[in-house]
């Protein structure tokens, strides 16, 4: 299991056009990185079940640093109503739990399919 120089240019590639995306559309990239980032760690040998969880891990992880952010601009503004974002993170916060809990149970071609409906209802 080698990473090549050709999945690490593929790799910041696709995370700049992603961001660039992101910033233009206020968009998130995870439909474009979780993807990317399941083919090239199969493409170096990982068994697709861990890949596609470390693929989903590692946008998730993302998530934070980028919603944090974002809380923080829009309470400069005063336009955080907090009683709802509590709320709203709470319930979050053990539905992902609960969802992370699941995906260890399934397959690996089961969340491959769960995330292309996703990702087609929300288109």
């Amino acid at each position: 299991m080698e990473m090549q120089l050709t999945h690490i240019v593929i790799l910041l590639a696709t995370g700049v056009g992603v961001g660039f995306a992101s910033g233009l559309l206020g968009v998130g990239g995870c439909f474009i990185m979780v993807p990317v980032q399941f083919w090239v760690l199969t493409s170096i040998g990982i068994h697709p079940k861990i890949a596609i969880l470390v693929a989903f891990g590692t946008n998730l992880l993302v998530v934070l640093p980028t919603a944090i952010s974002g809380a923080w601009g829009h309470t400069k503004k005063n336009a955080v109503l907090w009683k709802q974002a509590i709320a709203l993170g709470i319930s979050g916060a053990i539905a992902s739990m609960l969802g992370a809990f699941v995906a260890t149970l399934l397959p690996g071609n089961a969340l491959k399919t769960i995330f292309g409906i996703a990702i087609i209802a929300a288109a």
